[in-house]
């Protein structure tokens, strides 16, 4: 009956150091493709900033809907810049990175206060417009900072 017991701790530890070594590490990209997912969080962050803000200038009844969507969209890109690493050689996007990272921290921030009870505070709401143009001022310097995207020929599916 023991070795029941070792048997089950063993792979219950096996199973701890595979998600370990799947959630502990940085998730490793080829260059072009390091730059490419890179780009991806940036306009996609971008653009739920931009419906957020339209949210917010618009009818105060889908604030919540678009808070709660576009802090997702945030919380995925954060996690995106702290995970994404490339394969080899030198890290040209890391100061991208870290600016998006500030960009998805200050708009999740800016959502949590949108989305929040208190949204109807003169105060509260100011503060989120502060964080969305922080937010703004990170995305437009993390896009001056991001690697280009080297484009390659698409292969003809012509006969």
């Amino acid at each position: 009956m023991a070795w029941l017991y070792i048997l089950i701790l063993l792979l219950l530890a096996a199973g701890l150091v595979g998600a370990y070594r799947l959630l502990g590490t940085p998730s490793r990209l080829a260059a072009r493709d390091y730059n490419i997912v890179l780009a991806d969080v940036a306009t996609t962050v971008e653009r739920a900033a931009g419906q957020l803000r339209q949210a917010l200038d618009g009818e105060p009844g889908r604030l919540e809907d678009a808070a709660a969507a576009s802090r997702k969209i945030f919380q995925t890109g954060y996690y995106q810049t702290l995970r994404l690493r490339p394969t080899t050689g030198p890290d040209n996007g890391a100061a991208a990175r870290a600016e998006l990272g500030r960009a998805c921290e200050a708009y999740d921030w800016a959502s949590r206060m949108i989305g929040s009870e208190s949204v109807h505070n003169p105060l509260i709401l100011a503060a989120a417009r502060r964080l969305l143009d922080a937010g703004d001022a990170a995305l437009r310097q993390a896009a001056l900072e991001l690697p280009p995207v080297v484009s390659t020929p698409r292969e003809s599916i012509a006969p």
